[in-house]
């Protein structure tokens, strides 16, 4: 936290906010901003390709977006807590949303070509997640995704799913299992995808979540 922040009390905070008072809005953002870095630092094995610039740029764009949305918010926040550990919370939200697509984006493309040779789901239900909102958000697709596959599946596709991205089992076993080609095969999974994205699509997930989960473009 900058040391330079003057301490507030909640209600102080909530009205010099409302009146875009300059020393506020400094203030909350070098908070947000310090916190998101800090949040960033200690998950860097998600972020290798950035360096340290990079990194705090990412910081400065999430702490500028969380600013706007708590100023936003103020009215709905109740004093059940600090203002600060209020808004704390929107910085880190929207870092670990960020986080959380990135890694799908990366895994899912390989899921979506046929090049991710380990379980699927054993990457989304990862129990040892770095944060509880990444847990929760993998846990909710997780969830999805098994019903979708229960419910509007095939027989031949469900077990293609399965096989290939559940347990990890190459295309030629699985075509041998089915008594049936590879090519065969990767339809079936071609259509299982489609499939997929179609229920996500159905259960509210956007365009965009749905585009950032499996990496496409």
């Amino acid at each position: 936290m900058a040391e330079s922040t003057r301490a507030r009390s909640n209600r102080e905070w909530q009205e010099e906010l409302r009146a875009e008072d300059r020393e506020a809005l400094a203030d909350l953002w070098r908070y947000l901003l310090a916190a998101c870095v800090t949040y960033l630092n200690r998950r860097r094995e998600d972020l290798p390709q950035l360096d340290r610039q990079d990194l705090e740029q990412l910081a400065e764009d999430f702490t500028q977006e969380a600013l706007l949305q708590v100023i936003e918010s103020l009215d709905t926040f109740r004093g059940d807590s600090k203002f600060t550990t209020w808004a704390y919370r929107f910085v880190i939200n929207i870092a670990a949303a960020e986080l959380r697509l990135r890694r799908w984006r990366t895994v899912s493309m390989e899921v979506l070509t046929g090049e991710y040779q380990a379980p699927l789901f054993t990457f989304v239900s990862d129990d040892k997640a770095p944060d509880p909102e990444t847990v929760a958000a993998r846990n909710e697709i997780l969830v999805l995704l098994h019903q979708i596959i229960d419910e509007e599946l095939t027989d031949l596709q469900r077990v293609a799913l399965v096989s290939v991205h559940f347990q990890g089992l190459p295309v030629v076993v699985v075509a041998r299992e089915l008594e049936s080609t590879p090519n065969n095969v990767y339809k079936l999974l071609h259509d299982a995808r489609k499939k997929l994205k179609k229920g996500l699509q159905r259960h509210q997930y956007s365009q965009a979540d749905v585009l950032a989960i499996f990496g496409e473009r």
